[in-house]
């Protein structure tokens, strides 16, 4: 990744392991299901090719879920939790199953308070391993149907884009979320700095 060194790169995968570990284990807690989780993807890219990725992520289901939620502090920036139609609809129809269908609750308020769930259990943890000072904004759902370039989320206040995916796999389920940490270019440094301290601390 740019501005970061190997070190420093594999410091913040195994930070973003731990926080992504946290979040899949919410959430498997919530639905009573087994969860796996891929090592995250991380890679520095422009907005177009953000824009692609939300494209081709909705194309198979023809449509797609973002849950959106803006977060301030020491690293500012956007957290977005991604799930196809199919997977968002599998959700619903599970926890409704588990609730007994007594729940006034509708298939948005469901989406909405998972994603939520899942996208503070990951900050709050990567914040903590990171001693960042981070507030979460109230989350925000959108429905996209095959994301024309026109109606992508707008992210032209971001310089760059980092992307720190993951993939979280409930087999039995068949739901896959993604989840994608924006930031700006200006947080690369304090960034930097937090990952030295890590390492610093480490035993050698």
């Amino acid at each position: 990744m740019e501005r970061l060194d190997d070190d420093q790169l594999d410091c913040l995968r195994e930070l973003i392991n731990v926080a992504s570990g946290k979040a899949t284990a919410r959430i498997a807690d919530i639905m009573g299901a087994f969860a796996t989780m891929r090592p995250p993807l991380i890679a520095l890219i422009d907005t177009h090719s953000f824009h692609g990725i939300l494209r081709d992520a909705c194309a198979p289901s023809e449509g797609c879920y973002l849950a959106r939620q803006v977060f301030r502090g020491d690293v500012s920036g956007e957290v977005i939790f991604l799930l196809d139609n199919t997977s968002a609809a599998n959700i619903a129809a599970y926890l409704e199953a588990q609730l007994d269908g007594d729940s006034n609750d509708n298939h948005d308020d469901v989406l909405l308070e998972l994603s939520n769930i899942v996208t503070a259990a990951m900050m709050r943890e990567l914040g903590a391993q990171m001693e960042a000072h981070v507030t979460l904004g109230e989350p925000d759902l959108q429905h996209f149907s095959a994301i024309p370039l026109a109606e992508a989320p707008a992210t032209a206040h971001f310089d760059y884009v980092v992307k720190i995916e993951t993939l979280i796999d409930f087999a039995e389920q068949h739901i896959r979320g993604r989840i994608f940490i924006l930031t700006h270019s200006q947080c690369f440094d304090w960034i930097r700095c937090s990952l030295n301290r890590v390492l610093d601390e480490l035993p050698h």
